[in-house]
């Protein structure tokens, strides 16, 4: 097979490098990868100021690894991945923040957020409520 393909020009070579520049400005990579070996986490720190500290048992690649082995954790070249070549795991940042993140884990963080949320009204509340004995108990219905 062969196809004729235009070459490349000047001006759309540039447009490309400055595509890639505008990109690797604006997208959350990993800028740092760090072993806690104290706490047993991995550490990232990530492009746009936010850092997220993992347990090591969190992450199933990681689970069987010895502890003097994540020492030598790195950065893939570009902040993409999370690399230990000696164990051959290489890990998506960005994958890893999304498993993070399901829904049901969002749900529960936002939920304990807003149970823990005072004010005079919830404080009020609770009292009313104790004063006519509390939260109702449970009825077990036998079948």
């Amino acid at each position: 097979m062969n196809a004729n393909f235009d070459p490349t020009t000047d001006d759309e070579l540039q447009a490309a490098l400055a595509a890639g520049r505008q990109r690797r400005r604006t997208e959350r990579r990993a800028a740092s990868v760090l072993y806690n070996s104290v706490r047993d986490t991995i550490e990232i720190e990530l492009t746009d100021g936010a850092a997220v500290r993992l347990p090591r048992a969190m992450i199933a690649e990681f689970r069987d690894v010895p502890a003097a082995d994540m020492v030598k954790l790195r950065l893939s070249p570009v902040g993409y991945g999370i690399k230990l070549d000696a164990h051959d795991i290489t890990i998506s940042v960005q994958g890893l923040i999304a498993a993070l993140a399901t829904p049901g884990a969002m749900a529960a963080v936002l939920g304990k957020r807003g149970g823990s949320v005072t004010s005079e009204k919830k404080r009020e509340s609770a009292q009313a409520n104790g004063a006519k004995g509390g939260r109702p108990r449970k009825v077990s219905v036998a079948a």
